[in-house]
Parts: structure tokens; sequence; C-alpha cells
């Protein structure tokens, strides 16, 4: 058993996080949220070699400087998180890959799985719940997934990629830099471990097996040329220029990575040669695809305690405790942009029904507050739904 404890990993506390801008079309590998605060928490990283796993348990707070959160774009605090992955020490590749899409198609459905967790315990998650919405009735359609990283799209991330969920919990979409700055300039720097175990690095490998030359990787992807299918009402239309994960196309060849911007050779770590994935700076950036079988605990709102989401209290808790993982679970379900607030068009069922008198100052937004203090439905008259005083 090996057990190794990082505490306040990677500290840098006067170093300037200014990057210089790479732009592909409206697709960017750094974001104008200048990095000048550092987390009044302390980073706590746990690993654990057991039997066939490698146990990573974290904080989820990054020990290196971040945006100003909240901001315009994003109305989260960080806080800290009880993480816990697991990762098979013996990866093996399948026949198929598995897409971090539910739809199992690049930028298609919600975000089924987390990508990978960083060396210092913050989650690598390539997706954000962005779609494509009617603007008439203002349905979402989910087979239209925003791109993270498009400068189209604010999600209020920082310089190092990365922002809040209304959870508290700090995370990249793209290359997280404050960890990728500590490395030795034109390194091959192991930045963390995929979902199926596999290791991933940044941007450079080895040019061949035998070589110890290193040179920068670039992915196989490419921009759509044309215009989207569409009509505009209920799905985009326009010109292809990265507002959506769909307007980007593998071309087998096109670059020196796979599918799944991965690759097989040799790395410092695994001398003898491994399957690994590289973080590119141009899309994907993060990989949206696994060669492996990703475990459980990397699953968006499922798999181990702490995996993805926050550690709720049980069900059988009666007290206040109860109400409380009710309403985290309701915004881990229905906040679909991320922005800590509930619009009638994402919340569903009961909520929906009831959204006027839940929102209790009338803005047009239903916030954890608000949901936490309304009334219970069972004390609602019959023949009262939608009035208001």
């Amino acid at each position: 058993m090996k057990n190794i404890l990082i505490s306040s990993l990677l500290l840098v506390a006067h170093i300037s996080f200014a990057q210089e801008k790479a732009t592909v079309n409206t697709f960017s590998v750094t974001n104008g949220n200048e990095c000048t605060e550092m987390v009044t928490y302390e980073s706590i990283v746990t690993t654990t070699e057991k039997g066939k796993y490698r146990i990573l348990k974290s904080n989820a707070i990054p020990a290196h400087l971040t945006g100003k959160f909240p901001n315009s774009g994003n109305p989260n605090t960080i806080s800290p998180q009880n993480k816990t992955y697991k990762i098979t020490l013996k990866p093996k590749k399948n026949k198929k890959l598995t897409s971090v899409y539910s739809d199992g198609m690049l930028g298609q459905g919600r975000p089924e799985y987390i990508f990978g967790v960083a060396i210092n315990g913050v989650k690598m998650e390539p997706t954000a719940m962005e779609f494509f919405v009617n603007p008439n009735t203002r349905e979402i359609n989910m087979a239209w997934s925003k791109e993270a990283l498009s400068t189209n799209v604010n999600l209020g991330d920082d310089c190092n990629n990365a922002h809040v969920q209304p959870t508290g919990e700090y995370h990249y979409h793209g290359t997280p830099w404050g960890i990728v700055k500590q490395a030795k300039e034109n390194s091959m720097f192991l930045l963390g471990w995929a979902a199926d175990g596999f290791p991933i690095y940044y941007k450079y490998g080895y040019a061949s097996a035998e070589s110890t030359q290193l040179v920068e990787m670039t992915s196989s992807y490419k921009l759509k040329t044309g215009n989207r299918p569409g009509d505009g009402i209920t799905a985009p239309n326009g010109q292809y220029d990265g507002t959506y994960a769909r307007d980007f196309e593998y071309i087998e060849g096109h670059g020196d990575l796979d599918e799944a911007n991965g690759r097989f050779g040799k790395t410092p770590e695994f001398p003898n040669g491994t399957y690994y994935y590289i973080i590119t700076d141009s899309f994907p950036s993060l990989p949206r695809f696994f060669v492996g079988t990703p475990h459980k605990s990397f699953k968006v709102g499922g798999g181990m305690r702490g995996g993805n989401r926050e550690d709720f209290p049980r069900r059988n808790n009666r007290s206040n405790n109860k109400e409380r993982q009710s309403v985290d679970q309701l915004f881990q379900q229905m906040d679909t942009n991320e922005d800590g607030k509930l619009s009638k068009e994402e919340v569903k069922g009961p909520l929906q029904r009831n959204f006027s008198r839940v929102d209790a100052n009338d803005d047009g937004f239903i916030t954890r507050k608000e949901l936490e203090n309304a009334p219970k439905p069972q004390g609602r008259q019959r023949g009262q739904r939608g009035r208001r005083q």
C-alpha cells in the first residue's frame, strides 16, 4: 500500500498567470478572468494504492491562484468538497469508445461522465450543462451541447479554464494552466488520471518509441465547413463556428491523436509504453471519449460516495437536512446552465406548476433560499394553483 499525503500541492503564491491567448475560431484555450485569488482553504489530496485500484480522495481545493468567484458569469463561491475517485491500476482498451455524453455521440446529450481528475484532486469535466434553446418555447434541445470553451459561451471561467458549480466545486473545463505552469517547459508532464485509469498528459509526447525528442501532439478534430442543418428554432442554424461541440468533427489521420485524443507510447512514468490521453490547445482540449471503461465514481450525479457531487445527507435523516438534500438534488437535476438559480423553462413537474408561489420576489427565477422557504405542497388548498396574492 502506498499512501501519499499532499497538502498545499503545487502552491505558488507570487506567479502571474497572464496567458498568451491562442484561439481556434471561437474555441479558446485561455479565459479572461485573471487569476489573482488564493483560495483560503488548504488543498488536501490523498492517494492510496489498494488492490486493483488507486484511490484518490480530495477536498477539490486547488493550490494555485484562481479567478475571482463569484463573478458576472458565475455566481458561486469555491468551497471544500468530499470527493473519492477509484482508478484502476490496470486499465484495458475496449473495442468501442465510451462517450462523456449520455447519447454516446460527440456533443449530444447530458454530461454522463467527468473525464478525469487532476493530480491536485480537482476534476476535469469538459462538458457543460448548456444547450441550444428554442427561442419561442424555451425548450432545451440536448442534441446540441454548447462547447464550454467557446468564446460565445460565458461560464465565468477563470484563466485556468475553470469555474465553480452551485455546490461550490471548482473544476476544469480545459487546460488546467495553474498546474501546467509548474511543469518544466516543453516536458511530458503527468496532469492526472482519466476515469478509465489511463494517464493524462499535456500537449507533448515522444516522437517515436526509440526517440527521446518531445514534440507537440496535434488533435485530429477540425471545425466543420458550411452551415448547421437546423432551422434556428428547434435546432441551431448558421455557420459552424465552435459554439457547439458538434461544430467539430474527427478526421482520422488529420493529426497525431485518435478520436479519444490519445495515443500509445512511452512516457516518463511508463517507459515500456501505455495508452495515454493528451490535453491539446485546440479542440477538444479535454478528451470526450474513453478507450477503456470509466469507473462509476466518475459518473455525473452518481457512483461512489462523493464521486461527482456533494456528499448529501442520508435520506433517513428526518431533520432539516432532508429538506436541504431535496433542494440540492433539484438544483443538481434542473439547473442546466449552472447559474445557481432556476428559470421556469428549467424546472419540471410540481415545481413548474407552482413556480409563481415559490418565486417569492416575482423576478422570474427560483433561488435556493426561495425553494428552502417554500410552503409544503400538502399545505396548499385545492383550486388555488397559479393564483398569486
